[in-house]
């Protein structure tokens, strides 16, 4: 059960360790600061897909690259197109969500900060727990 947390605020990093891990003691997450690191690690990774994120939660402001740049990237990567992305970040701007769910790779966007309940949701929604 793979996740990937893309956001650059070690506080939401912590909650989404702290709430994911106790959805399932099968989770395993990888945690990037910004789109820039994570575009990177999935260029370099072999395309199995085993080692791609089932769920995936990409903040939209963070810095070298903003979150609608990574899934702009990942869009162009087949291997992402049954992973379960979720744009999240503090603003109550209705473009942001609006453009993340422009983007066809994306289910929603959350609000910050997400409650378990969420968390919970999503997780079920990916992985059918």
């Amino acid at each position: 059960m793979l996740i990937s947390v893309v956001d650059d605020d070690p506080v939401f990093q912590f909650l989404c360790r702290t709430y994911l891990k106790n959805c399932s003691s099968d989770v395993e997450l990888l945690f990037f600061n910004n789109g820039a690191d994570a575009m990177k690690h999935f260029q370099e990774m072999p395309e199995t897909l085993d080692r791609v994120p089932k769920l995936m939660l990409i903040d939209i402001n963070m810095p070298l690259m903003d979150g609608w740049e990574l899934v702009d990237n990942m869009e162009r990567m087949t291997i992402f197109n049954e992973s379960h992305v979720y744009m999240v970040s503090s603003s109550i701007a209705s473009d942001d969500r609006e453009q993340s769910l422009s983007k066809s790779l994306v289910k929603d966007y959350l609000k910050k900060p997400i409650s378990p309940s969420v968390f919970d949701s999503i997780f079920k929604d990916a992985f059918g727990n």
